[in-house]
């Protein structure tokens, strides 16, 4: 199976506040599930409304690249783009 595989889980609100939650805490780990926002304000159009599968490929993608989550740079970005928006044009840092 896929590590990052995206389940249609039917849960109720409750429950998927304690997931998010449990998932805070899994930033910057291999466990991250794809639910938490981990990202910086600059990627947020692109980010917010991915499923949680694209998520955690960005995610580990950032982790496997020696990145933080959390930060902006050049090579989040050609991350973020490269998983999210990957035929759309993206403002570029400067």
């Amino acid at each position: 199976m896929d590590k990052a595989t995206n389940y249609n889980l039917p849960i109720t609100t409750a429950a998927h506040a304690k997931l998010t939650k449990l998932d805070r805490t899994l930033i910057g780990t291999p466990d991250y599930m794809g639910i938490a926002f981990f990202w910086n304000y600059e990627y947020r159009h692109l980010l917010r409304d991915a499923t949680p599968k694209k998520r955690k490929k960005v995610h580990d993608k950032l982790i496997a690249a020696g990145l933080s989550c959390g930060g902006r740079s050049v090579h989040h970005e050609m991350i973020v783009e490269k998983v999210c928006a990957p035929r759309t044009l993206f403002r570029k840092i400067r």
